[in-house]
């Protein structure tokens, strides 16, 4: 009996020793599981939070429109037609004044052709200087052949990725629209799994997130409008060639916070250059002062303090994501930090003052 029972103990303590050990061995299990699913799942993932930004954004115009007696799950097709229709518009617009300025261009050819060789002859006095470089032509034809390699390999590869665009926007529309018909029974879903106490302030939370987030949207579109008239006027009024496209090239930038503006001013400078360094200076002043406007004027007019993001979160919080997920990465990658500021500022900062006056 004494052995027994002291067998009985030594399992007893065993099993209590490594009852824990296999608990977090399966916790570490799960949580490699979970990293591993984030990681197949991450675009799917992306497409849902762009629709939960869409339907967002959605949820004003539409509850406008629902009070002239029209559904929800009629009122948010009608505004992505319209939408389409502007942009069709938009495209009908621009395509004349484009062929225009591709005509200019063409009878413009033999002045980038003298100014081609100048740089070719400038090239060859920096080769007299420094004769480790390469050959002009040779160095010019191997750009142009990976160019040529690159264009076809994305030609080869354009009707796949035109049907996985059209996925992702069928996607969008149709989880969108379903988010904004059934906001309210998706709200009231998510509050049956939080304890009674809490669901006012979960409540507010969500609304919080959900209006942040929304106006953001709506705001970033007027600001991207805004700065392609501006920058289409200034181009206009400098002489640069093919001012429409690359006002709407500059206008698409501004959706990607900080960096973007500024890469896609690349295509603006450089032809610019070419076309001297007068307009090229003017260029460059103009673009410095449309983004002086935006970030002075504009932005804070139109957005408001509505984000109440500091500028150092934005910059780190597009870097994060433009590194995860590319440009999309980048373009959700600030809606997402106001919503964990929301997080913080309404749930983690007053728990954690909280647990401080108690300590003192």
């Amino acid at each position: 009996m004494i052995i027994q029972g002291a067998v009985e103990r030594a399992r007893g303590f065993v099993m209590a020793r490594a009852v824990p050990i296999y608990v977090a061995l399966a916790l570490a299990l799960l949580t490699a599981v979970g990293f591993i699913l984030l990681a197949r799942l991450a675009h799917v993932l992306l497409i849902v939070f762009i629709s939960v930004l869409f339907a967002a954004a959605l949820s004003g115009p539409s509850a406008r429109l629902e009070q002239f007696r029209i559904p929800r799950a009629v009122a948010v097709p009608l505004i992505y037609l319209a939408a389409m229709a502007a942009f069709v518009a938009l495209i009908w617009l621009v395509t004349p004044p484009l062929f225009d300025e591709v005509a200019d261009f063409g009878e413009a050819a033999p002045q980038y052709v003298d100014r081609y060789e100048a740089v070719r002859d400038a090239y060859g006095e920096l080769r007299g200087r420094y004769p480790s470089l390469g050959p002009f032509d040779e160095r010019v034809a191997g750009l142009g052949e990976a160019i040529a390699d690159r264009a076809a390999r994305r030609a080869f590869e354009l009707p796949t990725v035109l049907f996985g665009l059209f996925l992702d926007l069928l996607s969008i529309f149709v989880i969108s629209t379903l988010l904004v018909s059934g906001r309210e029974r998706i709200l009231d879903a998510i509050l049956d799994v939080v304890h009674p106490r809490h669901r006012p302030k979960t409540r507010d939370v969500l609304v919080k997130m959900w209006t942040r987030i929304g106006y953001y949207l709506r705001a970033k579109v007027i600001v991207m409008v805004i700065v392609g008239l501006l920058m289409y006027g200034l181009l206009l009024l400098i002489g640069v060639p093919f001012a429409l496209p690359l006002a709407i090239i500059v206008a698409l930038g501004e959706a990607i916070p900080r960096a973007g503006p500024w890469l896609a001013r690349i295509p603006l400078l450089a032809i610019a250059a070419l076309e001297g360094l007068a307009t090229f200076g003017l260029t460059f002043a103009a673009s410095v002062l449309v983004e002086n406007l935006k970030g002075y004027v504009i932005s804070p007019v139109i957005e408001g303090d509505q984000l109440d993001i500091h500028p150092l979160v934005v910059f780190v919080s597009v870097l994060v994501g433009s590194a995860l997920l590319g440009v999309a990465g980048a373009f959700v990658a600030v809606p997402a930090a106001a919503m964990l500021a929301v997080l913080y500022d309404e749930v983690v900062r007053p728990w954690r003052a909280a647990q401080i006056a108690r300590a003192e």
